[in-house]
């Protein structure tokens, strides 16, 4: 906890540096040696004011272009979960996803999705303050040894099969006190996944609607085509009013795939990425409940000994009927046993007392910074939000104004 500390000290001292991230051109590539067994890579560039990055072989104003598969990004992001257990370290879109099973990875609709995903992944460790500043994140976006560097992280990574375990034993419990702010958290982040659970149902729906619609109209810009080389010849005027009109529903269908494919690729994938965001938030807030759990559990033991040692130096309580009297006929005093009893249990509030003291530090500590990382939380949740609702209504504007431009040169050129 200190050396988080001391990292959240650090990084509030840095400069603010901008960096923008772009993730792009995935392309399909064969393994090391010609095996057969395929990856996708993705080009990440990087621009950004920050000297550390450049060392003096680049340009400040040069973009720095790297190549990296997903399991590059796995591995980044487990190192930082590793290292700032305190921070909500962005999610990564699932790899277990139906795409793999149907064999369909590759496929140009798949991977762009994945594309602008962990463009997301990277923007927001690029907004953290802490994570922003961590040596990982520099080594992975500029290094071009990266691949010996990975086996190494990869050799050095704890098992984190302990917090599993602790995880899974508080997972029927809940803490005895919550917080007030953090009650206030849980709701207004449950409203919001309902929210986007809501928009994204909607939108899925909206999306499948309008691949129908454009369909049909390309089914009718075909019957158009089909009349108007009908009446050719017969009525010329007539079939080229035809042509026109039919060139202008066909423009329209392809207005309409432009839409659906924003929506598609860049606006569901932001909703799905928000909703796995608000749950690696959830996921810090049960960290610190379970810390909170630990102290809760280790001073109702303390409690439970005081109140032990308590009734028997006050003659009653400790042992049952039956350990007495095999103590009686082991030939065991009584009154040497109660206060041998009586001493392990002072030697046992005592080592609970340094023990409670330290896991109270633990849990006040933990619970700060799960506050201050949800404020940043909250600050990244807002800009995303503005920036989708921002893109959302420019492609619909767009998608509008063109329409208008389309019909109006249809209705120019109709005679």
């Amino acid at each position: 906890m200190e050396q988080i500390n001391k990292d959240s000290m650090k990084a509030d001292q840095q400069k603010d540096f901008n960096m923008e991230i772009t993730v792009s051109d995935p392309q399909k590539r064969t393994g090391e040696g010609g095996t057969s067994t395929a990856y996708v890579s993705y080009q990440i560039s990087t621009k950004t004011d920050n000297p550390g990055y450049h060392d003096g072989k680049f340009n400040m104003n040069d973009i720095i272009v790297v190549h990296r598969r997903y399991s590059d990004l796995l591995l980044l992001h487990d190192v930082l979960a590793n290292d700032y257990p305190t921070c909500i370290i962005p999610p990564l879109p699932d790899k277990k996803v139906f795409q793999y099973i149907a064999g369909d990875r590759f496929s140009q609709r798949f991977t762009q999705k994945r594309s602008h995903s962990l463009q997301n992944f990277l923007r927001r460790i690029s907004l953290h303050p802490t994570l922003s500043q961590s040596s990982i994140l520099k080594m992975f976006l500029t290094s071009n040894d990266w691949d010996t560097y990975r086996r190494s992280l990869i050799d050095n990574l704890p098992s984190n099969k302990e917090e599993v375990t602790d995880a899974f034993m508080n997972a029927f419990k809940s803490v005895n006190i919550q917080n007030d702010e953090f009650i206030e958290i849980k709701e207004r982040s449950d409203k919001l996944d309902h929210t986007i659970t809501k928009l994204d149902k909607i939108f899925h729906k909206v999306v499948k609607k309008n691949d129908s619609i454009s369909e049909d109209y390309v089914k009718l810009g075909t019957a158009l085509q089909e009349l108007s080389e009908l009446v050719t010849g017969e009525n010329d005027e007539l079939a080229k009013n035809l042509k026109i009109f039919q060139e202008g529903i066909i423009q329209l269908s392809y207005l309409i795939n432009d839409l659906n494919k924003y929506l598609d690729y860049d606006y569901l994938v932001d909703l799905k990425d928000m909703e796995h965001y608000i749950e690696s938030m959830r996921q810090l807030i049960k960290l610190k409940d379970q810390k909170q759990i630990d102290y809760e559990e280790l001073n109702e033991y303390l409690t439970k000994s005081i109140k032990e040692k308590d009734d028997l130096i006050a003659g009653y309580g400790g042992s049952n009927f039956f350990t007495n009297k095999l103590e009686e006929l082991a030939g065991i005093s009584q009154e040497a046993s109660r206060r041998d009893k009586i001493t392990k249990l002072e030697e046992r509030i005592t080592s609970l007392d340094g023990e409670l003291e330290n896991a109270r530090k633990i849990a006040d500590g933990f619970e700060q910074e799960t506050l201050k990382e949800i404020a940043q939380f909250e600050n990244v949740k807002a800009k995303e939000l503005k920036d989708t609702l921002g893109e959302l209504a420019d492609e619909n504007i767009k998608f509008y104004e063109k329409m208008l431009q389309t019909w109006t040169k249809v209705d120019e050129s109709l005679v």
